[in-house]
């Protein structure tokens, strides 16, 4: 009598924990049947940055337009270009361009072509209701990760209507978690010739720093 007393007790909840990974999963496989629509698309968010151990935030603006793996990233002090082979970073005031694999910068987690798709990879998911997020109501999905990524889960705030992320933020392993909040988004991006490769000859001096092995 008694085991089946708790069985009643646990049943419901496994059945609702059960429903609730379900929702999570049908939102996430819509996300990336509609990001699969997209043949480039333009980006504006704020990014927030708050290092909780040594108690400082910093605020950023940034754009980026993607196509595939490439992206161009816009972020006033630094712009980052990646053809999805090689990342370019350059810093305007110290003419100075740092040199990176793609690959090694997709390992420590700086990939925005991913935005859309980064649930595709091995994360459990789970569901964890509504929230109002920059005046959209929205549908809230924690994602955690594997200990091989440098962050430990990351929360994705989606207007499920529109299917458009609204906010995801980054919890790190090392005490600093980032928020991006989108300002806009369009699909209305024109590629231009050479956009995602450091375009050298605009830059006469351009000081390269090569940390490719």
């Amino acid at each position: 009598m008694r085991a089946f007393q708790s069985l009643a007790l646990v049943a419901p909840l496994m059945f609702t924990h059960a429903v609730l990974a379900q929702d999570a999963d049908a939102l996430l496989t819509r996300l990336s049947n509609k990001a699969k629509t997209y043949d480039a698309c333009q980006i504006s968010y704020t990014s927030t940055l708050v290092d909780l151990k040594n108690d400082f935030e910093l605020s950023q603006d940034g754009v980026v337009e993607m196509q595939g793996d490439k992206f161009h990233l816009d972020l006033g002090d630094y712009v980052i270009y990646s053809d999805g082979q090689t990342v370019w970073t350059f810093e305007p005031e110290m003419n100075d361009c740092y040199v990176d694999d793609a690959q090694t910068m997709r390992d420590e987690g700086m990939d925005p072509t991913k935005l859309f798709t980064v649930w595709e990879e091995d994360f459990r998911r789970e569901w964890m209701g509504r929230a109002s997020v920059a005046g959209k109501d929205c549908a809230h999905v924690n994602l955690y990760a594997s200990t091989d990524k440098p962050f430990h889960t990351l929360q994705l705030f989606v207007d499920d209507k529109a299917l458009e992320i609204v906010r995801v933020v980054m919890k790190g392993r090392e005490g600093s978690d980032v928020t991006y909040t989108v300002q806009s988004f369009s699909t209305e991006l024109t590629v231009r010739p050479g956009m995602f490769t450091f375009p050298k000859d605009k830059h006469p001096g351009v000081n390269f720093i090569d940390n490719r092995l």
